[in-house]
């Protein structure tokens, strides 16, 4: 287990503890463990199943723009980061209408594209704060797009991962994948396959990662490999979070807002099925349902 340590010495001085992850085109954040880009990490084709569910979050401003990363978990349900969803250039959260998820972008084109219709926001996140420790946990937002292209593109599984089955993972040396637009490759979808998820932090729903990660990462799919697929287990959220065991990078895990994903997904499909843990399979463009063994 994790603990947070040093963060509130670093704030006191003024120093972020973390880098958030979004990308802005007026400023960015960089941090001294944040790799300088991610050439190593292998592009994949944007237009075929699972990366056709893994899309950019794009919000256009008055006197910026910016844009994360996010993933379809349904017909009409996207996960992403919290911070994502703020405007900085007028200092309060976007509307659904200015917020777009583009699934399957890359180099100008897409597989399909929609605005956001509801946008379900972790409660206790402080856009005020910024970066701060209490809102690393609470880094996540659920996206209800006003239509149904997961359909067309097909969707991600998901899965509530446990501290049991994390350390059953670890045991069978199984590896996690991140896909992502950052801001070195921020027109198409790169991959870090080889991501360990660490471990889970002690009293908060926080996990640490070993998947290099640079502005514009921000909400990519922390996701649990198998045969066919991908099943989310978190969202990226931060990178150099000081812990006691020096600086690591942090995703919000869905077991932290699985309840709020699961009723999103309830409002906008019918009869959707769930497996215990709780367990959703994906699906593929032509709606043939995947799951991890």
């Amino acid at each position: 287990m994790l603990k947070f340590t040093a963060l509130s010495r670093f704030m006191r001085h003024g120093i972020p503890a973390a880098v958030c992850t979004f990308l802005m085109v007026t400023a960015s954040a960089t941090d001294a463990s944040e790799p300088a880009n991610t050439q190593h990490r292998d592009v994949v084709d944007a237009s075929l199943y699972p990366w056709s569910a893994i899309g950019r979050v794009n919000m256009a401003g008055i006197r910026s723009r910016s844009h994360c990363t996010g993933a379809l978990v349904g017909d009409q349900v996207a996960v992403t980061a919290a911070h994502c969803l703020y405007r900085q250039d007028l200092a309060k959260w976007a509307t659904p209408a200015q917020v777009h998820f583009v699934a399957g972008y890359q180099r100008g084109e897409f597989e399909a594209h929609a605005k956001a219709q509801e946008l379900f926001i972790a409660p206790g996140f402080d856009p005020a704060k910024w970066v701060h420790p209490d809102n690393y946990p609470n880094d996540w937002a659920v996206i209800i797009l006003d239509k149904p292209i997961g359909r067309k593109v097909g969707y991600l599984g998901f899965l509530s991962m446990q501290n049991g089955q994390l350390a059953k993972f670890h045991d069978q040396n199984r590896t996690f994948a991140l896909a992502g637009y950052p801001r070195d490759r921020a027109h198409a979808i790169s991959l870090d396959e080889s991501c360990m998820i660490e471990a889970f932090f002690t009293s908060v729903d926080l996990m640490s990662h070993s998947c290099t990660i640079v502005n514009g990462d921000s909400g990519a799919p922390i996701s649990l490999k198998f045969n066919g697929g991908l099943a989310v287990v978190g969202v990226n959220s931060a990178s150099g979070v000081s812990t006691n065991q020096g600086k690591v990078n942090t995703a919000v895990p869905v077991r932290a807002f699985v309840e709020t994903l699961t009723a999103a997904i309830r409002q906008t499909e019918k009869a959707p099925k769930f497996s215990k843990g709780p367990l959703r399979a994906g699906r593929l463009p032509a709606r043939t349902e995947i799951g991890p063994n």
